[in-house]
């Protein structure tokens, strides 16, 4: 079974020491046929979301292929350059591959080097981006249907916020046509969630409405309990987050006044099981299984810089699954439907907006 290295991850001040001072090969490691490292996004693992999400690919990665890695969770923005330079400058080891998470690793978010930067500086290492999209020959650009899989949701959603319905702490009230939408950044892959969501909502009843927030951020689980918690109160009984570990936030506010939520980029019902009873579901995007491909187009020797994997319904672009604790509760006719929408969209029948 191949091993990994020792993990690299910045935490409380950021790591700046170069990765010969921070780690520390074992006699197996060294064995290994190819060397993978991984930047995370801004807070790295933890966020029971899309990080951990990337990390949970790499992990089935190296119990995959024979492979040794390194990552690293940046906890500034400056730091995305910081660890992107210090892998690809790393001669031991070489990395086969530096696998960048997120949109905030490019412009204009990043900060004066990026990865499109960085990958013009250092033309001979691979690199793949996950969830944004760089032009260059050396870099592979993986996205997800976001919206799609929000779709899906927001019909759930509008159908059970249409009729009575109570699970574990929760209930909807079918007087009220109002979701909502707590965002972090308002950039295009969170407005991703936003469109599909309303879209979907919409498809159930015109007369619905979304109300939409963004707190400037994707750790401020406060900001996130406030904006979630003044939607309810002006009548939301079902909300999506695309926020990043500040989701807790809405899970809370859910929780605190007997709504529903839905989770975003891990199974939310699970790595946040504090909240299982007032998760519906949860929007998935392939983050751990694109974590898996990019390595193994590497492993293959089929990696093809320059290209972009668009991955939407029928492709691993997302799924949906339901709540393992109030899941079961919700009326088969919602699942079938959602089963029915999924392969519609699949098949080009619906066409979801990217944009609200």
């Amino acid at each position: 079974m191949p091993t990994r290295r020792d993990i690299v991850k910045a935490s409380g001040v950021g790591l700046t020491i170069s990765l010969a001072g921070c780690s520390t090969q074992s006699s197996e490691a060294e064995d290994a046929a190819y060397n993978i490292a991984m930047v995370y996004a801004l807070g790295g693992t933890g966020d029971e979301s899309f990080s951990d999400a990337a990390n949970a690919g790499l992990n089935e990665a190296a119990e995959m292929f024979d492979i040794a890695f390194e990552d690293a969770g940046p906890q500034s923005s400056g730091e995305f350059d910081d660890f992107q330079t210090q892998f690809a400058r790393s001669s031991n080891p070489d990395y086969d591959l530096i696998i960048c998470l997120g949109f905030e690793q490019v412009p204009p978010l990043a900060g004066s080097e990026d990865t499109e930067g960085n990958a013009g500086e250092f033309p001979d290492q691979n690199w793949a981006l996950l969830d944004a999209v760089v032009d260059k020959p050396n870099v592979e650009s993986w996205t997800y249907a976001a919206n799609e899989g929000a779709y899906v949701a927001g019909e759930a959603a509008a159908t059970l916020s249409s009729q009575e319905f109570s699970a574990g702490a929760g209930s909807t009230d079918p007087s009220s046509k109002k979701l909502g939408f707590v965002g972090g950044i308002e950039v295009p892959p969170v407005q991703a969630f936003e469109a599909g969501f309303e879209a979907g909502m919409k498809s159930v009843d015109e007369k619905f409405e979304l109300l939409t927030a963004y707190v400037g951020g994707f750790d401020n689980p406060g900001d996130v309990e406030v904006a979630a918690r003044s939607m309810i109160d002006n009548g939301a009984d079902v909300l999506l987050h695309g926020a990043g570990a500040g989701g807790s936030g809405l899970f809370q506010a859910c929780q605190q006044r007997g709504r529903f939520a839905f989770g975003a980029d891990a199974r939310q019902s699970e790595t946040a099981a504090d909240f299982s009873d007032v998760i519906l579901g949860s929007i998935i995007k392939g983050v751990d299984q694109s974590v898996i491909e990019a390595i193994e187009r590497v492993v293959n020797d089929e990696f093809e810089g320059g290209k972009s994997f668009q991955l939407g319904a029928g492709e691993g672009g997302f799924r949906v699954p339901w709540g393992v604790d109030i899941g079961s509760e919700i009326p088969q006719s919602v699942k079938d439907q959602a089963d029915t929408t999924i392969q519609q969209i699949a098949d080009g029948e619906i066409d979801v907006p990217q944009l609200p």
